[in-house]
C-alpha cells in the first residue's frame, strides 16, 4: 500500500502525549502538610454550606498569595507559595455586599502584615453587574492584570454558581467550568472556585457541582460544628486523602479573623483519649486516697468498684500501668501514679 506523501496525523502532534513528551512537572502553589492541593494551570474547588467558613479559609490562602515572603498569620500545615515577583492575585466576589467584602479584605491585608492593600492584590466586587457580563469582565480583568504585573499568581472566584442562571443546566455548567479551566491554562496559574453545597447535604449544588468535582485538581470541603470550622479533603488528584489532615479554625475576637486550632483528632485518637479518661477515673476510684493493693487484692477491688469480671480487671491493671496511671512499688503494691 502506498503511504501518503505527508502524514495527516502531524496536524495533531501538539496534542499527542508519548513517553518522551517534554512535560514540566506541575508547580504547586498551595499545599497542605506538604501535599499538593493547587498547581499552575489547574482548577481547585472549595465547597461548603452557607456560613461554614469558606470565605475565611479562602482569605487565608489569599493572604499567602499576596505575601512576598510567605510570612502570614495563617493555619498550621497550610502553605502558599510566596509571591516574590508580585504577580497579580485576582479575587472576584459575586456574593458579598461591598461593605462585607471590604471587611474581609482588610483581614487578608492584616494577616499578611501589609499596612495597606498592595497594588498586586486585585479584589473586585461584581455582584451589581448583569450576570451576562461576568465572563467578559473576568477575562478583561485577567488580561489587564497579566499585562500590568507581568503574570498572574492566583485567581479566586467566590462563587462560580453566580456566573450561570441555572446550576442544573448541563450545557452552561460545563461551559463555565471550561471557561475557568481555559483561564488557568492561559495565565499559567491556579484558579480556586467556591461553590455551595445543597441545603442539608454535602453534595455540591447541581450539575455545576458535579462538573467541578470531575474537573477540579482538588476538592476541599468546609463545614462547621458550632463555632469551629473544619477543612477536610474530599477529592485529591495529587495527594492521598490520608496525608492531608483535617484542619480546625475559629473566629478570634481578639484578632478580628479566624485562627487555627490545629488538626482535628482522628476517630481512633478520640476513642483513645476517651478510654484514657475512663481508665483514669477507675484508677482514682480504686487507688485514690493513698490506697495500695497487692495484685489479687487490686483485681478484687476493681471488680467491686466497676462490676467487671476477673479477666477484665486483670486487663485494666495492665492498661493503667501502660499509661502510668498506677505503678507497682518495690514491695509489690499497686499505687496511684
Amino acid at each position: 500500500m502506498n503511504q501518503p506523501e505527508t502524514n495527516p496525523l502531524l496536524e495533531f502532534d501538539l496534542l499527542r502525549i508519548t513517553d518522551t513528551t517534554n512535560i514540566p512537572p506541575p508547580i504547586p502553589v498551595v499545599t497542605i502538610n506538604n501535599e499538593i492541593i493547587c498547581t499552575e494551570c489547574n482548577m481547585t474547588t472549595i465547597s461548603g454550606a452557607s456560613k461554614s467558613g469558606k470565605s475565611a479559609f479562602i482569605g487565608i490562602i489569599l493572604a499567602g498569595a499576596i505575601s512576598e515572603n510567605g510570612n502570614i498569620d495563617g493555619l498550621e500545615y497550610l502553605q502558599v507559595t510566596a509571591n516574590d515577583k508580585r504577580k497579580a492575585v485576582i479575587h472576584l466576589d459575586t456574593e458579598q455586599a461591598r461593605h462585607k467584602h471590604q471587611s474581609n479584605l482588610r483581614t487578608i491585608i492584616k494577616r499578611s502584615y501589609y499596612d495597606a492593600c498592595p497594588n498586586h492584590f486585585l479584589s473586585y466586587n461584581i455582584r451589581a453587574l448583569d450576570i451576562t457580563k461576568y465572563e467578559e469582565i473576568t477575562t478583561r480583568i485577567c488580561d489587564a492584570a497579566n499585562a500590568v504585573f507581568g503574570g498572574v499568581h492566583l485567581i479566586v472566584i467566590d462563587g462560580i454558581a453566580d456566573y450561570i442562571a441555572d446550576v442544573n443546566d448541563t450545557l452552561t455548567a460545563n461551559a463555565i467550568v471550561k471557561f475557568f479551566e481555559d483561564l488557568a491554562i492561559k495565565f499559567n496559574c491556579p484558579i480556586i472556585t467556591i461553590v455551595h453545597t445543597n441545603p442539608g447535604s454535602e453534595k455540591e449544588r447541581g450539575h455545576l457541582g458535579s462538573q467541578c468535582q470531575r474537573k477540579s485538581e482538588s476538592l476541599l470541603s468546609i463545614r462547621n460544628e458550632g463555632d469551629i470550622s473544619f477543612m477536610e479533603p474530599k477529592l485529591l488528584r495529587m495527594a492521598g486523602k490520608g496525608d492531608v489532615p483535617v484542619l480546625q479554625f475559629a473566629y478570634s475576637r481578639e484578632k478580628g479573623y479566624h485562627i487555627g486550632l490545629g488538626v482535628k483528632p482522628s476517630e481512633d485518637e478520640v476513642k483513645g483519649e476517651k478510654q484514657k479518661l475512663e481508665l483514669k477515673a477507675i484508677s482514682v476510684k480504686v487507688f485514690g486516697a493513698q490506697k495500695s493493693f497487692k495484685y489479687n487484692e487490686a483485681c478484687k477491688e476493681i471488680m467491686e468498684k466497676t462490676g467487671f469480671g476477673l479477666s477484665k480487671a486483670k486487663k485494666l491493671i495492665v492498661q493503667m500501668g501502660d499509661l502510668n496511671l498506677i505503678y507497682q512499688d518495690d514491695a509489690g503494691y499497686y499505687r496511684l501514679g
